[in-house]
Formats: C-alpha cells, sequence, structure tokens
C-alpha cells in the first residue's frame, strides 16, 4: 500500500492515525481516573428524570415529623411510643415494619420501655432494624453499631443503612453489601424482601470464601437508586396520627411500613438527584425508593471497566474517522452530533438496560478530536500549499506576463506611435508626461478631446487625448480603456496581516488569476483562430474542440463538447479519397505526425494535421488535430493550372499559325498569294487581340466589389449590341430577331459599358454556336420587379454534364456543326460576374441538337 500513496498521503495518513491514538488514550486515560466525573454526575441526574419509574402504592412512610415532635415530645421518645407504634400497625394488619432508627443501647432509666419494645416486635414478627457503621473519632476505628441485642432478636431480620454519598455530597447509590472485614451485612430492604418471601436469597449473595479484610468497611454490589420522583413521592403519615388511630386501615393493611424521621431538626436529611436546589429527603423515604427499585429489579448498575472503555473508546472515534469524509462546514455539527449520539447512547441504556455509562470520557474525546484534527488538517493544506505554490512558480512566467500591469511609458508609447492622436499629456504624477504636437490650451477642451481618469499604484491620473478626426475618437476609444485596463494595479491591502494564513491566501490568490487568466488566453486564442483544432487524450476522447472545428466538419458549434465524443468518429465528417482514416490515426501514433489532404461533407478542400504531443504525466499524451481550410488555395492552383493552359494553347495556337504562314510565304516566294496571307494573317491577330480583350475585361470586373451605376434603360442597350453583333451575324446567315413591348418601362440601375459588352457575349455566342441560315431570337421584357433580357439560339445546345460548369473560367464546351473555332471560355464568365455585380440572375435552357436560351433577370426601377 506504501507504494501506491505519495508521500503527502503518507504523512496525512501518519497524522490520521496519530490523531486516532490519542484521541483513544486520552478516552481511556479519562475513563479510568474518573476526571470528568462531576460532568457524568450532572449528565446522570439529567438523564435519571427522563426514567418512566412511578412509586408504588403498597409501601407507607410513618414519619417522624414536627408535629408528631410537638405534639409527644422531644426526641428520643420513651420507647414504650415506639411499642405502641408497632402495636398500632400489628393491629391494622401491615405486611412488613422497617424501622429506620437506631437502637443501640438500653434505657437505663425506663427498661420496661425496652421490654414493651421487645413483646410488641416479636407480637408483630415482621419488624426489621437496621445495622449501622460509624467511626469512634475523626480518622479512627470503624465500627458495625447493631441494635440492642433483646431488639435483635425480636427482629425478624437486620441489615445495613448505609448511603454511598458521592463527592458533591448527593446520595445516589447504596452497597448491596456492607461490613466491617467482610461484606456480610444486606442492606435492610433487601432483608425484608427475602424474608418475606418478595426476593431470592441468590440475589446478591454474601462471599461466603471471602478473605477477612480486618477492620476496614467492605462493600460489595454497588447500584444506583431510580428515584421515582423529588420528596414525599410515597403515601406517608404522621406517627402521632397513628397513635391517635386517625389513619383508616386500609391504608396500613398488607403494606410494607417504614418508620423514620422526617423532620428537618433530627439530621436524617440528605439531598438527592431528583431534589430541587436546596431540597433534601429524609433517609426513610430513600430506603422507599430503594425498596420499591429492588422489589421490582429497577435498581441502575454501572457498565463494567472494560466495556465503558470499548463503548467510549467507539463513540469517540466517530468524529476523528468522519471529519476526513465531510467539508470543514460540517466539521461542528459532526461533532455535535457525536456528542449527542454519545447522551443517546448513554440514555438507552439507562431505560431499557438498567445500566449506568458515563459519557464525559467519550464526549471530551470527541471534542478534542476536531482542533487536533483541524490542526493537522490546516498543517497539512497549508503544506500542500506551499508545496504546490513552489510547482506553480516554475511555470508561471507565461501567467505572469499576462497578468503584470504595463507601465505608463508603455502605454505612452503606444499612444505615441500607433494611435492616431494628434496630442496627449498625463497629469497626477511627479512630472507630467506628453507627447505628439504642442497644442493651445483651448485645443485640449474642445470637439476632439478626450479626458480618461484612473488609478495606477495608489495614485490618481488623468489622460488628456486630442485625436486627429471625431470619428477616430469613437473608433479607438475602446483599446484606450483596454490600456487603461491593462496599467492598472492591484490597491495594496489595508488593515492587519496574520503572518501565515494571509500570506499563503495572498499567493495563492495571485496564482488563481494567473491561471484563470493563461485559461482564457487560451480558451479565447483556440476560439479565434481560423484552424480547426481538436484535441483528444490517449484513448481517443476528444477533450477540447474549437467552433471552428466543428464548422468545418459540418457539425453544429458545440457538437464535439457533448458528451464524450471519439476522435474515431471523425472521418464520418471527411472524404478522405484514398486513404482510411483509422490507418492515418495508427501512422500518427507510429510517426508522430501525419499531414493529408481531404474534404468535408460539403466538398471544402481541408489541410489535416496531426500531431502528437506529451503534456507530462497529466493528461499525458495528447493528439492535436487541426483541420485548415485550403478551398481558396486549391482554387488559386486550379485559376493558375488554367491560366497556364490558356496562355500555352488559345494565345500561342494563333502566334504559331501566324508563323507557320510567315515561313511559308517565304519559301514559296508566291508574291500573287500575298493578299490571302495578309487575311490570314489579320484573322489570327484579330482572334488574339479579341482573346486578350476578353481577359483583360473580365478580370477588371472581377477585381473590383462595386461598379459605378446610375439609371440605364435597357432598350438602348440591347438595340446597341444587336447592331454591334449584326455585321457578324450577316457573315453566317443568321437572322437577328428582336422582339419588346414599346409600352413597358425596362429601366435598370447598372453601368451601361458592362450591361451593353453582357449582351454583346450572349449574342456573340448565340451566333458562333448557331447553324448557318438560323436564327438568333433577342426578347426584352418587364416582369414583376424584375427586367428579362432572352437570347435564344437553334444551334448545337450545351451537353448536360456541362451545364454546371458553364459560367466558370476558362470552361468550354467540345460542340460540333456550327461553330466554327472554340471559344477561350471568358464570355460567359464575364457574364456571370457581371450579373451578380448589378444584382441579378443569369439562367440558361439548353437542349443538344435543338439549341439553347439565356435569359438575364435586373432588377427593374420605377422612375420618378
Amino acid at each position: 500500500m506504501r507504494n501506491r500513496l505519495s508521500p503527502d498521503q503518507r504523512r496525512y495518513l501518519a497524522e490520521h492515525v496519530s490523531v486516532l491514538c490519542l484521541v483513544v488514550g486520552l478516552c481511556a486515560l479519562l475513563t479510568i481516573s474518573g476526571a470528568l466525573s462531576f460532568v457524568d454526575r450532572y449528565i446522570y441526574d439529567s438523564l435519571l428524570q427522563t426514567l418512566p419509574d412511578e412509586p408504588s402504592q403498597d409501601v407507607v412512610i410513618v414519619g417522624i415529623d414536627e408535629y408528631s415532635l410537638r405534639e409527644i415530645g422531644r426526641w428520643p421518645w420513651d420507647r414504650k411510643v415506639h411499642a405502641q407504634l408497632i402495636d398500632r400497625l400489628t393491629d391494622m394488619g401491615a405486611r412488613a415494619v422497617l424501622m429506620d432508627l437506631i437502637l443501640s443501647e438500653p434505657d437505663r432509666n425506663n427498661p420496661d420501655s425496652d421490654l414493651a419494645l421487645v413483646q410488641s416486635m416479636a407480637a408483630n414478627g415482621h419488624v426489621y432494624l437496621p445495622v449501622h457503621v460509624e467511626q469512634l473519632r475523626a480518622g479512627g476505628q470503624l465500627i458495625e453499631v447493631l441494635p440492642y441485642s433483646p431488639f435483635a432478636r425480636a427482629a425478624a431480620g437486620l441489615g445495613h443503612v448505609d448511603l454511598d454519598l458521592d463527592a458533591d455530597g448527593v446520595a445516589r447509590s447504596v452497597y448491596m453489601r456492607s461490613g466491617i472485614g467482610q461484606a456480610w451485612w444486606p442492606h435492610i430492604t433487601q432483608t425484608l424482601l427475602v424474608q418475606e418471601g418478595i426476593l431470592s436469597e441468590q440475589v446478591f449473595p454474601a462471599d461466603k470464601g471471602e478473605e477477612f479484610s480486618g477492620l476496614a468497611n467492605v462493600r460489595r454490589y454497588h447500584r444506583y437508586i431510580p428515584f421515582v420522583s423529588g420528596p414525599n413521592s410515597y403515601p406517608q403519615v404522621s406517627a402521632v396520627e397513628l397513635l391517635e388511630n386517625l389513619i383508616p386501615e386500609q391504608l396500613i393493611r398488607d403494606k410494607i411500613v417504614l418508620i423514620g424521621a422526617t423532620a428537618a431538626g433530627l439530621g436524617d436529611m440528605l439531598p438527592t438527584p431528583m431534589a430541587s436546589k436546596g431540597e433534601l429527603m429524609a433517609g426513610v423515604e430513600i430506603n422507599a425508593n430503594l425498596l420499591d427499585a429492588l422489589r421490582a429489579d429497577r435498581l441502575v448498575r454501572d457498565l463494567s471497566m472494560p466495556s465503558s472503555l470499548v463503548l467510549g473508546v467507539m463513540l469517540a472515534l466517530l468524529a476523528p474517522l468522519l471529519l476526513p469524509y465531510v467539508l470543514p462546514r460540517w466539521s461542528m455539527p459532526l461533532v455535535f452530533a457525536v456528542l449527542l449520539l454519545c447522551m443517546l447512547v448513554s440514555m438507552a441504556t439507562l431505560i431499557s438496560l438498567r445500566l449506568w455509562f458515563p459519557p464525559s470520557a467519550a464526549m471530551a474525546a470527541a471534542i478534542m478530536a476536531y482542533p487536533l484534527w483541524t490542526w493537522r488538517r490546516l498543517e497539512y493544506s497549508l503544506s500542500y500549499m506551499r508545496n504546490a505554490m513552489e510547482r506553480l512558480s516554475e511555470y508561471s512566467d507565461l501567467n505572469q506576463r499576462l497578468t503584470q500591469p504595463s507601465s505608463l511609458a508603455q502605454m505612452g508609447r503606444m499612444l505615441e506611435q500607433v494611435l492616431p492622436v494628434r496630442s496627449w499629456r498625463l497629469l497626477g504624477g511627479e512630472k507630467p508626461l506628453r507627447g505628439g504636437d504642442s497644442l493651445p490650451a483651448a485645443t485640449w477642451k474642445g470637439a476632439l478631446a478626450r479626458q480618461y481618469r484612473f488609478r495606477h499604484e495608489g495614485r490618481r491620473y488623468e489622460l488628456d487625448l486630442v485625436w486627429d478626426q471625431a470619428l477616430h475618437a469613437d473608433t479607438y476609444d475602446y483599446w484606450v480603456r483596454a490600456m487603461l485596463v491593462r496599467i492598472r494595479t492591484r490597491a495594496p491591502n489595508v488593515g492587519p496581516r496574520y503572518e501565515v494564513l494571509e500570506k499563503h491566501i495572498e499567493r495563492l490568490r495571485r496564482e488563481e488569476e494567473r491561471q484563470e487568466a493563461l485559461t482564457r488566453f487560451f480558451q479565447v486564442t483556440l476560439a479565434q483562430i481560423r484552424e480547426g483544432v481538436v484535441i483528444a487524450d490517449a484513448c481517443g476522447v476528444i477533450v477540447y474542440a474549437n467552433p471552428q472545428a466543428a464548422f468545418l466538419l459540418g457539425l453544429e458549434i458545440g457538437a464535439l463538447d457533448a458528451g464524450q465524443p471519439m476522435v474515431t468518429e471523425l472521418d464520418r465528417e471527411l472524404e478522405l479519397r484514398e486513404h482510411n482514416w483509422d490507418d492515418l490515426l495508427c501512422r500518427t501514433l507510429g510517426e508522430g505526425r501525419t499531414q493529408v489532404e481531404c474534404r468535408n461533407r460539403q466538398g471544402t478542400d481541408l489541410y489535416l494535421d496531426m500531431l502528437l504531443v506529451h503534456a507530462g504525466d497529466n493528461p499525458g499524451r495528447m493528439m492535436i488535430i487541426s483541420f485548415k481550410d485550403i478551398s481558396d488555395v486549391k482554387q488559386a492552383m486550379r485559376a493558375r493550372s488554367e491560366m497556364l493552359d490558356f496562355l500555352s494553347h488559345d494565345l500561342r495556337s494563333p502566334m504559331v499559325s501566324v508563323l507557320a504562314l510567315t515561313e511559308k510565304m517565304r519559301q514559296s516566294g508566291d508574291h500573287d498569294g500575298l493578299p490571302a496571307f495578309l487575311d490570314n494573317v489579320q484573322h489570327y491577330a484579330q482572334r488574339n487581340l479579341n482573346i486578350a480583350e476578353q481577359f483583360l475585361q473580365l478580370a477588371r470586373v472581377e477585381a473590383v466589389e462595386s461598379v459605378e451605376m446610375n439609371e440605364q434603360d435597357m432598350l438602348d442597350v440591347v438595340e446597341s449590341a444587336i447592331d454591334q453583333v449584326h455585321i457578324q451575324a450577316q457573315q453566317r446567315d443568321i437572322t437577328l430577331r428582336f422582339e419588346y413591348d414599346p409600352e413597358q418601362e425596362v429601366w435598370v440601375l447598372g453601368n451601361n459599358e458592362l450591361l451593353e459588352r453582357l449582351v454583346v457575349n450572349l449574342l456573340t455566342n448565340a451566333v458562333k454556336y448557331s447553324h448557318e441560315g438560323s436564327s438568333v431570337d433577342v426578347k426584352l421584357y418587364a416582369q414583376d420587379n424584375h427586367v428579362g433580357c432572352e437570347v435564344r439560339d437553334r444551334g448545337v445546345g450545351i451537353p448536360p454534364a456541362f451545364q454546371e460548369r458553364l459560367f466558370d473560367r476558362f470552361s468550354r464546351a467540345n460542340t460540333s456543326g456550327g461553330a466554327r473555332t472554340r471559344g477561350a471560355g471568358m464570355g460567359l464568365r464575364f457574364v456571370k460576374v457581371v450579373t451578380e455585380r448589378h444584382g441579378g440572375e443569369v439562367r440558361v435552357h439548353s437542349v443538344e441538337r435543338e439549341g439553347s436560351r439565356f435569359t438575364l433577370l435586373l432588377p427593374r426601377i420605377e422612375l420618378a
């Protein structure tokens, strides 16, 4: 496992284990030492309120209260009074009598009273007397104080009545067996219940083999008393009322009666968990609570030390074990939840199992886990942050250049050399900076002046500019504001700085700004470049694609960012001709780079460049695929090829013919054939001139984006074009027929020279490719918002396969019949370009061996 963990992770794990060990040790120490017993006592007192116990109605207390003392006399009473109380209880049918009174010595002044008491106890047969352990003097010997022997022999049983007072003086618990040297004496309530057959003798048995422990008070079977409520919870009658026969018999019959002092002056009053602040409970009533709980098996016992240790450690470890899995803002709620869980576990064991689990040790350990864990997590975080800052600083050169503000001098150089500013000045520094022309003061407040206020390095500045033109002020205002943003520096932090944490946070903030700037820089750069860029990881998953890539591949913007598209799927959008996409990918992986030409589905020529790069361990090796639109380059190459073909054939062929004729004339010496020779030379020279003229006209019209236009009457344009072609048509015996409606307005917005040349080209082609003796029909008309000019011949026609390329430069159809020569392929291209410059449209309809019809449509205008 250590081999798979980084040093930071091993350190984190070691510190986590250390925190767990500290929590375990703290919990064990507090549990064993009982250092937080005062907290446990408070928790126990609070949880005791939740016990659902109710006082039994067959337990009655006969109290020696203030009223009885007033009526009968001062304490101690004559023992005949005690005998009368027992006799009265015997007569009323009490089941058992527990006398919580110390009767350790005989009454030497009234021996008859002792005899009367013995006789009354013997007559009842169910009277139980207490045994008391006391100290002779401070630090002296402990002794067991037994009842006077005649009383002890007459009693049905003896038992101790000693309570275990906690450090705060509150009576919460009792030892069920106690004695000097040996834990022999059971509690008096246990003696009563055993002798009356209510409780088994096996409950809290005496250890007969227990070694004698000298004169120490030996106690066993520690139990907490589950008080049902505060004082006066059980039925209570006054002793004098019992003697005066004022108590109904049904209140006593078959009840267990406890006789004891309830008057505050007699001293047998103790604080209990259920008593209110300052309120005390009589010892006889405490014994009544104990008797009731013992009979119902409701006494609360301590959870054993090993069990308390295990349970406490488990609860205490919840906090440090869960803290690594929660966010810091949930740490405190988690610790509070663990504390509440400790309380709930303690309450659950108390109510359901009658076991007392002191939770303070686990709670204190859980509380201590929070600062320990926070301390180590903060130290770990700061250490990681320091290391991360050091690692990032190695690669932060570009980041710093992106975020480092520019200087005022650099801004001034930009104003001086680049922007169209007549003059500028920068006010607010130690000395003003100026540049440009020297201008009068009024100019700085004129229409061409602009003021910009900003802060730099904590000081206020004002930049005043005077532009060359008002248009420049609006055009370049955004760039001036961009420069002001670039030179802006961060305001220094004010107030106290805390050395460690603040310093690291400030470094992290600066690095975050640099990383954010770098990310934005690359995102904007990749998104704005004209080439499409796709980046894929080693598994072929596309991790980035700029919008241009989706555009060149014919996809919707963002289609390559949705889900996890694979680079192997891009071939669906490409036409690779003789290449295979998977083979290209494989070759790139083997050679590191592949460059090919291809097309997308829309027919756009693309230059595909596939390159492997290594970007460190994360993200590792990446494949960068770039797509560059080379349609213009390919078109230029095709145009260059066509131009070379045109120059090498169409312009060269007439020259070759002229040279051949000249050589033939020179060798023959036939002067009679000179006129025919001159005619041929003139024919070939004229042909070259016409081709050159067409080429120049086409080049001229393609070179401009717009032409000068004015109102033109198409009737005049068409008639002028017909006149120019008329002689050429007569030479081939072709009739030109012109049809138009003189009532129609055929005005357009256009260039007269270009429109006339356009119609001449259409008519020349019609005459050239028509059969001799046929006709060419010209029709001019107005329809809706267009002016139409239709030229129809009855010649050889145009093959359907060629009609798509009819208007391309240097495109010429292979014809037969009516044409004596082939064209240069520029006339119809001229027609197409001029028509588009005028916002019009040219259409063609042709059937082989029947002829062709060209229709020119131009936007019509209405004359005012």
